[in-house]
């Protein structure tokens, strides 16, 4: 599952606009859309998921690969920037999204840190 998802969002990010398409693909029946959920579903099932659970575990794999490009591509390319009193009023006003006990990640290891939780929680009975 990690290994298609991540192969998904590589894709998706290189055309702009991509993860929107995808985000918008159910409604609209698309084949691409309909074979991608085929192979999930597929992986799902070999990897011994209970059929119940699958089509849940692939569409909230799919939605959080979508999500997380869909921020990705609307990212500035730079950081706006920010003056030293800025930040601290941030970091004092948001300790815990500012302060220093919050890793500081590139998007790649968000994207790979996020994948493990996810897999692990499908892999818990539910």
């Amino acid at each position: 599952m990690a290994t298609q998802a991540s192969a998904l969002r590589l894709s998706i990010k290189q055309h702009p606009g991509g993860a929107q398409l995808l985000a918008e693909s159910p409604g609209t029946l698309s084949t691409g859309a309909l074979s991608l959920m085929g192979r999930l579903l597929r992986t799902l099932l070999d990897a011994g998921m209970p059929a119940g659970h699958c089509a849940v575990a692939a569409d909230t794999l799919l939605s959080h690969v979508t999500g997380f490009v869909l921020q990705e591509q609307n990212q500035p390319d730079e950081p706006p920037p920010v003056t030293a009193e800025r930040y601290a009023e941030l970091s004092e006003r948001f300790p815990l999204l500012m302060g220093p006990s919050m890793p500081r990640l590139s998007q790649d290891e968000k994207f790979t840190r996020s994948l493990r939780r996810l897999c692990a929680g499908f892999a818990t009975p539910a």
